[in-house]
């Protein structure tokens, strides 16, 4: 694992970040009481992004054991969310939703505070890649029942000779896993078809990353049980593919 990983606070530290999305003095407390960044500094070029630490379970621990295995930047963005009326603010994209009990989005909206927020994501992560964003790799999980089987990786910018050495490096370190491990399917676009996530659609980052994909676990991956067990998996995929070389 890599040594000597700076952590910053980036609570309050970029503002209302960049471009249109300025918001008086009063509303910026308000984000930031609501919510707050955090950025894990490792190498250039490549970076971890977990958009829903609180909301999406499990990402928060999957991202620091990637950080700290491949020595990568991380964002890490908690908070946000309304667990009662199961609001969210979107970090990854300039919106709010309600999201249902199996992660179906009951309603999804545009709203000033959204795209503050998610000005200040796009921001970190520019900040976290120190230069170029070669490689990124958002992590999130979801309780849709037709994806409860599998892990889905939408990706743009990767070839399919690159997706499949991930998928088939990501397959290898699952069949190496106890006997009792779920056992899931990986779906990598463009090999494969991938309707739930679409990277390109969900996160802004996907307009700034050379290379970029959004990974959807299932709760069976996130379970406090097996979530270190697939962040293996999914550490030794991204070493394997290299996508940031």
């Amino acid at each position: 694992m890599a040594r000597g990983i700076k952590r910053r606070s980036l609570l309050g530290a970029l503002g209302a970040v960049a471009s249109g999305c300025a918001l008086p003095t009063g509303e910026r407390a308000d984000i930031d009481a609501l919510g707050k960044f955090e950025r894990v500094s490792g190498r250039s070029g490549t970076v971890i992004g977990v958009p829903h630490g609180t909301a999406d379970v499990g990402t928060w621990d999957i991202g620091r054991f990637l950080c700290q295995r491949l020595g990568a930047s991380g964002v890490f963005v908690t908070g946000f969310w309304d667990g009662k009326t199961r609001r969210r603010i979107n970090a990854n994209r300039p919106t709010e939703q309600i999201i249902g009990p199996q992660s179906q989005v009951v309603r999804e909206w545009q709203s000033d505070r959204a795209a503050a927020v998610n000005a200040r994501y796009v921001a970190s992560v520019k900040d976290a890649a120190n230069g170029p964003l070669l490689a990124f790799f958002e992590i999130h999980s979801n309780q849709h029942p037709e994806h409860a089987g599998s892990i889905e990786v939408s990706t743009l910018g990767v070839s399919r000779g690159e997706a499949a050495t991930f998928k088939d490096a990501f397959h290898s370190a699952i069949g190496r896993l106890p006997s009792e491990a779920p056992k899931l399917a990986v779906r990598v676009s463009p090999i494969d078809h991938v309707t739930y996530p679409s990277y390109g659609y969900a996160s802004s980052i996907a307009s700034v990353s050379r290379k970029g994909c959004a990974i959807e676990h299932p709760v069976a991956a996130t379970s406090r049980v097996w979530r270190l067990a697939y962040a293996g998996c999914l550490a030794e995929a991204i070493e394997v593919a290299r996508w940031d070389a």
